[in-house]
């Protein structure tokens, strides 16, 4: 039993005496209906309103609103009361949670909410005498909620309160929180801590008016319980039905076989599908020994002495003999009901196996001729696998001749693109040098002898100078000699701000501040795809900027190429990624970090393209 639940435990003080008297008494009202609780509690609060005396309602939203309303269509003016301190509301369950601490009102919490509220209120009263008039839900809110033994002691402290502080008090329950027998006890509890009771919207005429109030209360309480059990027994008796049923018609129209059999082995009953499997018509067939169609005497006796001896039986096999002679095969599991050691009945399940064993015995058959066919296919495939891997071992060699093929290309490009650099910048741009010179020789001459042509030989050496800027710059695209010279920071510094002079994009480079030095081949390699990946933005992405952000680890070169242009087609870089449909630049970008042991990565969309590369610094064991 909880503590809420009665007999009230020990928690409960026992109650005060309490005033007698209408102005001063402490009154409960139990209610059907929410109209019937407002007329009353307006009547109430009304008549110490219109005296000029105070009213203190702690109740819900609901019914706040309906009060407030009533009053006013009384002709009271509670916006004037409430301005003076004479009409104050609380809600009920705000002011709960003020006092109740740990489930139990707290008597110096209360002292600080309640109490201190009621003297408030008090004060402003301004009849002859003054006078208060409280209406409370806390406690149907408590009641509400199971918390019995709460509510009651709320009520005592309400009581104690009264005792050095005079105030009517009026409490509310709905009477349709006692519907149960249990109730009884707390409903009379309830009573007994108020001075006048309030019985519902309707009841009969008794001796006296406290006793036809309080007895016609507790009458209505057995009644609202009496009324539900009794609704909750029909409902309970109406399933119960309904599930017998649904159990017959279950078992009776089951799929499985389903019979009863007494404790001399008679049949006592048989469903549909027993029948239907045997053949017999249910005269035929109830009442006979279930021994009795037994294809095999000995296995009927073993079945039954199972039984006899308590087990439960699990697919015991079994052949039954059918009405048209034939037999079937039928699994069995059955069990015995006891009655201080007696059988009264058994539960028999039949379950025909009859398709099942002729499926068992072509799967057989199926099962050796599928081995014969796995063991011959088999032999097949082993056979069939042995070349596959000898084709996998001359592929694997021609992709590694490939890749040393490419790598040998790339090397070879390398060495053309230095060796043409080299003759542009020794030996054709030494020869243009020397144009230059000449054509300002001849222009000083010219000045002398003819304007004109000192002019047009003007413009040719600016040409030439033109020419000879053209070509050192293509020397050193070709093969940047920074880059053999200084390294791979001062090379990218060059070429990017070559770039962006010719290009109009800007480009921002982050490198670490630790780069260093790299192996030859990675340095040119990282060169080379920069390169090839600024030439692309500069051609296909439309963006007016690019980034390069190169982050050295211990053992690995992480580059990223990122640019803000419209970016590359789906379409196309599915194709990219999967089939290897790329133009002659990216694929060259490919092998070179293929041939470092490097990944590459290439992310698009309307934002713009990323392209992302990370290869191993030990990947090239040449060294500066």
């Amino acid at each position: 039993m909880s503590a809420n639940e009665f007999p009230m435990a020990d928690r409960v003080v026992p109650s005060l005496p309490r005033p007698a008297g209408a102005r001063h008494g402490h009154m409960v009202q139990f209610y059907g209906e929410d109209s019937a609780l407002i007329d009353g509690v307006s009547a109430y609060i009304g008549e110490a309103l219109e005296e000029g005396n105070a009213a203190l309602v702690v109740a819900t939203a609901e019914h706040r609103e309906a009060l407030t309303e009533r009053l006013e269509r009384r002709g009271l003016d509670i916006a004037r009361a409430t301005a003076e301190g004479r009409y104050v509301t609380l809600d009920a369950a705000e002011t709960l949670s003020k006092f109740i601490l740990e489930g139990w009102p707290d008597p110096v919490r209360y002292e600080e909410t309640v109490a201190r509220m009621v003297i408030q209120v008090k004060a402003a009263a301004r009849g002859n005498p003054p006078r208060l008039a409280v209406f409370g839900e806390m406690v149907a809110l408590l009641w509400a909620q199971g918390k019995f033994q709460t509510a009651v002691r709320l009520e005592q402290l309400w009581n104690e309160l009264q005792q050095h502080e005079p105030f009517s008090l009026r409490c509310a329950y709905p009477i349709r929180g006692f519907d149960r027998a249990e109730h009884a006890e707390a409903f009379l509890a309830i009573c007994s801590e108020h001075s006048h009771v309030i019985p519902g919207e309707s009841y009969t005429e008794l001796t006296t008016e406290d006793a036809r109030s309080r007895n016609v209360s507790r009458l209505q309480q057995k009644a609202q319980a009496l009324d539900i059990e009794t609704a909750e027994r029909k409902d309970a008796q109406k399933v119960l039905r309904r599930r017998e049923i649904e159990l017959t018609d279950l078992l009776e129209n089951a799929l499985e076989g389903v019979q009863r059999s007494g404790p001399g082995q008679e049949i006592l009953w048989a469903n549909k599908a027993v029948l239907k499997l045997l053949g017999y018509e249910e005269r035929e067939y109830v009442g006979q020994s279930f021994a009795d169609f037994f294809a095999e005497r000995s296995c009927a006796e073993q079945f039954w002495a199972k039984l006899m001896r308590g087990e439960e039986v699990y697919d015991y096999p079994a052949e039954l003999r059918c009405k048209n002679g034939s037999i079937a095969h039928v699994v069995i599991r059955s069990n015995g009901l006891w009655e201080n050691g007696t059988l009264v009945y058994t539960r028999t399940f039949i379950h025909d196996v009859s398709e099942r064993r002729a499926m068992v015995e072509a799967l057989q058959k199926a099962k050796e001729d599928l081995e014969n066919r796995v063991r011959e296919r088999t032999d097949e495939l082993r056979r069939k696998n042995m070349q596959v891997l000898k084709q996998a071992e001359i592929l694997d060699m021609t992709n590694q001749g490939l890749r040393e093929l490419s790598a040998r290309l790339l090397r070879v490009q390398d060495e053309e693109r230095r060796r043409i650099a080299r003759d542009l910048h020794d030996s054709t741009g030494q020869s243009l040098a020397l144009l230059s010179m000449n054509l300002s020789a001849l222009e000083t001459e010219a000045k002398q002898l003819n304007p004109n042509l000192a002019k047009g030989l003007e413009d040719n050496a600016a040409i030439v100078r033109k020419i000879s800027s053209e070509l050192r710059t293509l020397s050193y695209l070709l093969h940047p000699p920074l880059l053999e010279e200084v390294g791979l920071e001062s090379a990218l510094r060059w070429y990017i701000d070559g770039f962006s002079e010719r290009s109009n994009i800007k480009v921002a480079l982050e490198l670490p501040q630790d780069l260093g030095r790299l192996p030859r081949e990675l340095e040119l390699a990282t060169f080379r795809v920069i390169q090839e990946c600024l030439t692309n933005v500069h051609r296909h992405s439309g963006s007016a900027t690019a980034s390069i952000r190169i982050v050295r680890s211990p053992s690995d070169i992480h580059l990223e190429v990122r640019d803000q242009g419209k970016g590359v087609p789906a379409e196309k870089l599915a194709r990219i990624a999967g089939a290897g449909d790329s133009g002659v630049g990216l694929r060259g970008m490919k092998e070179r970090v293929k041939g470092l042991d490097g990944e590459l990565q290439i992310h698009s969309d309307e934002k713009g393209t990323v392209i992302r590369v990370v290869i191993p610094t030990g990947a090239s064991t040449a060294e500066r």
